[in-house]
């Protein structure tokens, strides 16, 4: 989760470039074949890594805030070999910056199995909600297997 957080914070930064005071800008950025660590699988061992394509879209207004999200499908690992996981994933994530809060979601999807064939399915979800003194009050993050 936190390599998807700094791409959606450097997706968010390079939407600030084409800025002039007055306008709301949009910028989607399409992925293609680039690995997206989705942060830790919890049923097995690792992270979830997915390598496919995504999108992001950045949209900023003459405020200075900013919504991000994206999402990314593709092929699943885990980077702990040990479980052997491999499957098809789905990730998406958002976020929103402005004077008052930051708060960034993400949702991930995948299915696959374990290297002796077990099937798996891991559904992780998160919300980190920072409010305008900085303070962090939603830390969460749930990982459910079947």
């Amino acid at each position: 989760m936190k390599r998807l957080l700094v791409l959606a914070a450097a997706a968010a930064g390079l939407a600030l470039i084409p800025i002039s005071a007055q306008a709301t800008t949009t910028q989607t950025i399409h992925l293609k074949g680039a690995p997206i660590d989705v942060g830790p699988a919890g049923c097995v061992p690792g992270d979830l890594v997915i390598t496919g394509n995504g999108v992001l879209s950045v949209t900023v207004n003459n405020a200075g805030d900013s919504w991000t999200t994206g999402t990314v499908e593709g092929a699943a690992v885990v980077t702990d070999l040990s479980s052997g996981f491999t499957g098809h994933a789905t990730a998406w994530f958002g976020s929103e910056i402005n004077n008052k809060n930051v708060v960034n979601v993400f949702i991930a999807n995948s299915v696959g199995t374990l290297g002796n064939g077990t099937p798996l399915t891991i559904h992780q979800q998160g919300q980190f909600t920072i409010n305008a003194l900085g303070v962090p009050v939603v830390s969460n993050v749930t990982v459910s297997c079947s």
